[in-house]
């Protein structure tokens, strides 16, 4: 009801009016506000969901809470800093009509006799239908709910928070506990009075800067991890922070912890912030320590970071990664226990959905290890959310003997005689009358008839309406569609198309389904068909495993590589004025984490220039010559590899679309191995499809499969011919009709199947054609088939010839390709 109320506002404030545009410029404060204190990449999206949380959570509290008691929230500077942004938004109206059924929902709610208290707590909560504890953590209430076994019950103290705190407030009397959630922050504001609330380091809008203490100033007489240290009460203790946060501060300072993470990440080059924390975690929090972290994707899923995963996977008993709905960030729980078992890591893609365990044999921690079909995304289900937003239906055309043809002069030809037929006879059953010898050519179209088979008909004008609404207005358009047959008695089949079809294309007990890529309006604007929650989820999934490397390019990639230049650089150049501004410049640069690596370049340009327009050739500088240059080209090689690797992720990010999610899935759904080992579902359930390591490579195989499927490739080398008189062998050729045979029929071996039919009998089928009883039809008639069709029809067998070859050569042999032998589907009974 709650999620429902702000998913449903937050897409009317992305994609309404001009709303995103206002937002973008009356909270441009924010958004910086929030990058420099929250994350990085925060943007306007991001901002619309929270906008969207303060809305929901605000329309909730004047529903339920009489206004003497909204007053510690109406003052609340960060309620007041949504507000103010609300209130320049142009169309109020708008927003509040979304908002109206919310309050029809709240009323029925009341009406059993509940009390306003109870329901305030429960719908701000977003517990509905459950009361909740005095405690809540809206991220992770499914994890403490489950696996903490409500240690926290006694808690009387909330971190309403939006910067985490990587530290404990001092002063707590129990544990203390996080707030993500922006409805929580209100309830929070409403229900707790101020002198039992902890703000800790809530974000400031005014100056950016967190408010009480200092994240990890690291110094040897008054560090924040020795403060910690007094802080281990039962029955858990939680550790809050980002991994922004723990960048901060001089860790070198601790030799100590140095050693110690080097010794347990060996491969860890980049010397992680989060590792000096996790076994600062591990050795001091106690026998039921939690350390949870917030941060971008790179932990869970780069290939830089494997080897530091497998590591941790050892360190901790269980490890918990939570994505979020709206964002690229992710939140880490790390769990500790005396006895060293390790239960495995489990994920979950939102904080609305369950933990699942992930693959020991995965490389990353979004993947799931789970093979049960459910567990996949859903194709299109108007009970769940789906890849694709809607389903056409197939197409029935009257007179189909009269109104179809494989030659469009003879079909317009058979038109006229119908109408001559019609008028003799004195017969107004046509519905057309008048209009068939001024034939609309836009009324003439190609349909498929069958699989690889297509026909041109005629649409009567007075069916136009009926064609237009069972193809939402896009039938005379090339629209590229993936046709799914299922049937207990023909399993399920597959089948590309970009035109029309009829219904016979499908047989009389086949539950059928056809997906476009767009849907059309009546003015011949379209939209892509791919759901924005699929291109969301893809996204979730796929982006973390692009190298972290080109995801920043900023001075903050290179940091650590940088300092180390600059004590090399500056050991030869402290006592050379002249070259050491330029030394200073580079040291003003590292301090900028957020600087442009162009700039590092210029600087060490001209470092370098300098350098040898003075020194070059003078002995006794010999040595600052080979260092200075070696120090330079290290760093211009790194940001030369930052540039080249940026360069693949931007493509890569850019090819995420939802036309390629539909190449995707025409992949999977063509995949030998995926039609045997769901068989039972795919008849039986709406078909869904799992999502699999390299989402680039699925891609381009489906959409070069989808390519193949309606055109003969121009190179292929035709080896299919009809043969007739003398030619004709029949033990060794399949035949078409009495004069005709086709010749080479071992070519056609390895072809797919349609309604339990071979695709080239189901193809030779429509070739076929009866004498039709009507005089007038027989003249257009002929048993054999036309030079013209021939061509047709041997290129239509071709092309079933290069699809069935494509599956069997260039398909992968695998589906799960990085789970290994041990979890590889099997069939089953």
């Amino acid at each position: 009801m709650i999620g429902e109320a702000i998913q449903s506002l937050q897409q009317q404030l992305l994609f309404g009016g001009d709303f995103k545009a206002e937002v973008q410029t009356e909270g441009e404060h924010l958004i910086k506000a929030f990058q420099k204190s929250f994350y990085a990449t925060f943007g306007v999206e991001d901002l619309i969901k929270i906008i969207s949380e303060h809305l929901v959570g605000y329309h909730v509290t004047k529903a339920l809470i009489n206004p003497e008691n909204q007053e510690a929230l109406l003052q609340d500077p960060i309620f007041i800093a949504f507000d103010q942004l609300v209130n320049h938004l142009s169309d109020q109206s708008f927003i509040q009509q979304y908002l109206t059924p919310l309050s029809d929902k709240i009323n029925i709610l009341l009406s059993d006799g509940s009390s306003k208290s109870d329901v305030f707590t429960q719908l701000m909560g977003r517990e509905e239908g459950e009361a909740l504890p005095n405690y809540f953590m809206g991220m992770f209430k499914s994890l403490l709910r489950k696996h903490l076994n409500n240690s926290g019950r006694d808690a009387k103290y909330l971190y309403p928070s939006f910067t985490l705190p990587p530290f404990l407030d001092n002063e707590a009397a129990s544990n203390t506990m996080v707030c993500y959630d922006l409805l929580v922050y209100y309830w929070c504001a409403v229900t707790i009075p101020a002198s039992d609330r902890s703000f800790g380091n809530s974000l400031s809008f005014t100056d950016i800067q967190p408010q009480g203490q200092k994240h990890l100033e690291f110094q040897d007489q008054d560090s924040n991890l020795n403060k910690l240290v007094n802080l281990n009460r039962d029955p858990v203790q939680i550790v809050f922070g980002t991994i922004q946060q723990m960048s901060l501060g001089n860790r070198t300072a601790h030799k100590f912890w140095n050693n110690k993470v080097k010794k347990a990440f060996i491969g860890d080059q980049k010397r992680n912030p989060v590792s000096y924390w996790l076994l600062w975690a591990k050795e001091r929090l106690g026998n039921n320590g939690i350390l949870v972290i917030r941060g971008d994707q790179s932990l869970a899923a780069a290939p830089e970071y494997t080897s530091w995963r497998k590591q941790v996977a050892k360190i901790c008993n269980r490890v918990y990664i939570q994505a979020h709905q709206y964002s690229n960030q992710i939140v880490y729980c790390f769990i500790f226990e005396p006895n060293d078992e390790h239960e495995g890591v489990f994920y979950a893609p939102s904080y609305l959905e369950d933990f699942s365990p992930i693959s020991q044999d995965s490389e990353d921690w979004i993947t799931l290890s789970s093979e049960e079909y459910n567990t996949f995304l859903c194709l299109h289900s108007l009970k769940e959310k789906s890849i694709f937003q809607e389903s056409i239906q197939p197409s029935q055309i009257k007179n189909r003997t009269w109104f179809t043809d494989f030659n469009k002069p003879q079909l317009l030809d058979k038109l006229k005689a119908y109408q001559n037929e019609q008028q003799k006879s004195k017969v107004s059953s046509l519905p057309i009358h008048n209009h068939i010898l001024d034939i609309d050519e836009s009324n003439v179209l190609k349909v498929y008839t069958k699989p690889f088979t297509k026909k041109w008909a005629y649409i009567p004008p007075v069916e136009l309406k009926a064609w237009s609404t069972s193809h939402d207005a896009g039938f005379n358009q090339i629209n590229p569609s993936i046709c799914l047959g299922a049937g207990k008695d023909y399993g399920f089949e597959i089948s590309l198309v970009q035109h029309p079809v009829l219904h016979d294309f499908f047989e009389r007990k086949q539950v059928s389904n056809i997906l476009p890529l767009r849907v059309y309006k009546e003015d011949g604007s379209f939209r892509e068909n791919v759901s924005d929650w699929a291109l969301n989820r893809f996204k979730q999934y796929y982006l973390p495993r692009l190298p972290e490397l080109g995801a920043k390019n900023t001075i903050s990639s290179i940091h650590f590589e940088l300092i180390e230049a600059i004590e090399i650089i500056r050991r030869h150049t402290s006592r050379l004025p002249v070259l050491d501004k330029y030394t200073r410049q580079l040291i003003e640069l590292s301090d900028d984490h957020e600087g442009n690596l162009e700039d590092v370049s210029k600087t060490l340009h001209l470092l370098k220039s300098k350098m040898l327009q003075l020194y070059r050739g003078a002995s006794e500088k010999k040595q600052m010559l080979l260092d200075i240059s070696n120090a330079c080209n290290t760093i211009k090689n790194k940001i030369d590899e930052i540039e080249k690797v940026k360069i693949e992720r931007d493509l890569k990010e850019s090819q995420l679309t939802k036309e390629n999610i539909f190449y995707y899935t025409i992949a999977i759904l063509n995949h030998p191995l995926y039609k045997i080992d769901y068989e039972k579902e795919l008849i039986a359930l709406p078909p869904r499809i799992p999502l699999l390591n390299d989402f680039w490579k699925w891609y381009a195989i489906g959409k070069r499969l989808y390519d193949l499927s309606l055109e003969l490739n121009k190179e292929t080398d035709i080896q299919l011919s009809i043969v007739e008189g003398d030619e004709i062998d029949k033990e060794n050729q399949l035949k078409i009709n009495s004069e005709q045979y086709l010749n080479n029929i071992d070519h056609l071996e390895n072809t797919t199947t349609w309604g339990g039919n071979n695709s080239v009998q189901v193809t030779l089928s429509q070739y076929r054609e009866r004498k039709p009883l009507n005089k007038q039809l027989q003249k257009f008639f002929s048993e054999k088939v036309s030079k013209v069709n021939c061509i047709e029809l041997v290129r239509s067998l071709e092309i079933q010839v290069q699809v069935s070859n494509f599956i069997k050569d260039e398909m992968p042999a695998t589906l799960f390709e990085n789970r290994g032998p041990a979890i590889r589907l099997k069939r089953r009974k």
